[in-house]
């Protein structure tokens, strides 16, 4: 096999190996932030233990979601 061949198979192994691990990547940082998210709702439930809540009704509509 020539040294043309090879650097070309390797060229596209690499550029593989790099499409891979970006999107590898983008998983790890959405799990991140899906984790993140989950440690501040545990905060919040924490913060406002033993609270009334707001009705859904008064909510909606301060949202707009009639």
């Amino acid at each position: 096999m020539s040294t043309a061949v090879l650097n070309r198979k390797s060229s596209h192994s690499v550029e593989d190996q790099i499409r891979r691990g970006k999107a590898l990547l983008r998983e790890l940082h959405d799990t991140l932030e899906d984790l993140e998210d989950r440690r501040e709702l545990i905060a919040a439930k924490k913060r406002n233990a033993g609270k009334p809540g707001t009705p859904w009704k008064q909510a909606a509509k301060e949202l707009g979601i009639d």
